[in-house]
């Protein structure tokens, strides 16, 4: 759920199947596409062999992202394939945004690279679960593009029968409450999605809100 212009992770009960623990992750105002299940594999013998560590996305960036008053620091540290991604404010900028922190996954897929975000267990209520986010993610020097796919572009797809992927129907409670999009399909169903849909513009459109600039050296 949004509230102030911040994508907000309302909290379900249990037994609705889904929940999701409260936080921010970017300034941007806008429907949701989560998903209960991640992208990468986690039911194998050995990690997922999408799985993949880039160093080179560690360190700190900065986001302003529609409010150019509130300035968001994103910093990326690593323990071997598991990103911990903290997302603070600075402290001019207004509303009750705090720092949060979520886990990151990598993942190659064809030519394409793809973060998976999930709200850190210490951001997750004893009664909740976390959903994934996915983003096909670049880098540029000193720039790093997270591309979201787009709920409107899912919605009218799997309505239309042109995308077939397991989800939260248009009755189920969890959709009245959030009005996002929440998939449940398994983690092999999202990767052959993205794969098919990663260079469709309209699947995922690129946003000029969800550039990064890295944060020089004081």
């Amino acid at each position: 759920m949004l509230k102030s212009g911040v994508l907000r992770f309302p909290v379900i009960p249990r037994s609705v199947c889904i929940a999701l623990a409260a936080a921010a992750l970017l300034v941007l105002p806008g429907c949701w596409v989560y998903s209960v299940e991640p992208l990468y594999e986690v039911k194998l013998s050995r990690p997922d062999p999408d799985l993949t560590f880039d160093p080179a996305i560690t360190g700190s960036w900065l986001y302003t992202g529609k409010d150019d008053d509130c300035l968001w620091t994103l910093a990326i540290t690593a323990e071997q394939q598991v990103y911990e991604l903290t997302m603070a404010p600075a402290s001019n900028c207004k509303g009750e945004e705090k720092t949060t922190r979520y886990e990151g996954h990598l993942l190659k897929l064809d030519s394409h690279r793809f973060l998976d975000v999930a709200p850190s267990s210490a951001e997750v209520c004893d009664l909740c679960l976390p959903l994934h986010s996915f983003f096909v993610m670049s880098q540029g020097n000193d720039t790093l593009t997270l591309i979201r796919v787009s709920d409107d572009w899912l919605s009218t797809a799997i309505a239309q029968q042109k995308v077939t992927l397991a989800h939260l129907g248009d009755g189920d409670r969890v959709r009245e409450i959030t009005n996002d999009v929440t998939l449940t399909a398994s983690s092999k169903d999202l990767k052959a999605f993205v794969r098919k849909y990663a260079d469709d513009k309209a699947a995922f459109p690129p946003d000029p809100s969800f550039v990064f600039k890295r944060k020089s050296a004081s």
